[in-house]
């Protein structure tokens, strides 16, 4: 009965001995498995995210680039400046017009120095026009050769209207930006007006240059601007020296001045180009004051 007892008391101690390796075991092998770091990437997923950044690059880079290489923003072209288109005509040599106590005293004769005249007058007009850079002289010489044919304005002031007869002539220059035209053409003018008992009588100098008045020992010394001058609007009908501001250019009194410094030289026939030079000078002048009142015209002032 007690081996009985030994042997159930011992077969309960290896059950529950066998029961505690078990639940060991269990334990030991039941272990959570570890996750994966969410940072980590595979190969596959690595690889596609350098691609990603590269693309990105390039696109980056294709930016800047583009950047880098824009045009530049052209200025705006400002608009070309209307012209004033100049014609000058005068002879090579100054004339000598002179009027003695009879008409058998009378001469006309030619001194051969070049006064360039036909330049000088240009590049006084071409100054004064230009001065204000609001318009451009242009010199037409070469596109008309006689002055008739740039008489565009039929009347005076701003009553004036065209000639039709110059239309073509006036809608070529129109389309060359020639707006204005000043026209310089030598011509007889009144150089002195002499009144007595018996009237009046003028004597007339034949061209630009001297003119001399000599009667019983009185004489006389003229610098003579022997020139008709007209500045003509082509857009619309009115010529501007006919205007009320530039009568004064229009007398014939202005246009001939007395030189009182001027030495006469013993014999005409041998007078030097600086003995004229006082003649010429004032010649010049003249044109100075008219050019610089066209172009205060012209601008406006």
């Amino acid at each position: 009965m007690k081996f009985v007892t030994k042997f159930t008391v011992l077969l309960a101690v290896l059950m529950l001995a066998a029961g505690c390796v078990t639940q060991r075991g269990m334990d030991s092998g039941e272990s959570v498995p570890s996750q994966p770091k969410s940072e980590e990437a595979t190969p596959t997923e690595s690889t596609e995210q350098e691609d990603v950044v590269q693309d990105g690059d390039s696109v980056n880079d294709g930016t800047t680039k583009g950047e880098s290489t824009k045009e530049p923003v052209s200025k705006p072209v400002a608009p070309p400046k209307p012209k004033v288109g100049v014609w000058v005509s005068a002879k090579k040599f100054p004339t000598h017009t002179h009027i003695g106590t009879t008409k058998f005293n009378n001469f006309t004769k030619e001194y051969s120095y070049d006064w360039q005249l036909n330049n000088t007058l240009y590049s006084t007009f071409k100054k004064a026009i230009e001065q204000n850079s609001r318009f451009t002289a242009v010199d037409i010489s070469s596109m008309v050769d006689d002055a008739g044919a740039l008489d565009f304005v039929m009347g005076e002031g701003n009553n004036g209207s065209f000639n039709d007869k110059q239309n073509t002539l006036r809608q070529s220059l129109l389309d060359k930006g020639i707006a204005t035209v000043i026209i310089v053409e030598e011509a007889p003018t009144v150089a002195i007006t002499e009144c007595g008992t018996y009237g009046c009588s003028e004597h007339q100098s034949k061209g630009f240059g001297l003119f001399t008045r000599s009667f019983l020992g009185t004489d006389h010394y003229i610098a003579s601007a022997s020139f008709n001058v007209s500045i003509e609007r082509l857009d619309k009908p009115v010529d501007i020296l006919t205007l009320p501001v530039f009568t004064e250019f229009q007398d014939d009194a202005l246009k001939n001045e007395r030189v009182e410094d001027f030495t006469p030289p013993d014999n005409f026939d041998e007078i030097t180009e600086q003995e004229l030079a006082p003649i010429k000078n004032t010649i010049v002048n003249y044109f100075d004051r008219l050019a610089t009142a066209v172009g205060k015209y012209l601008s406006g002032q």
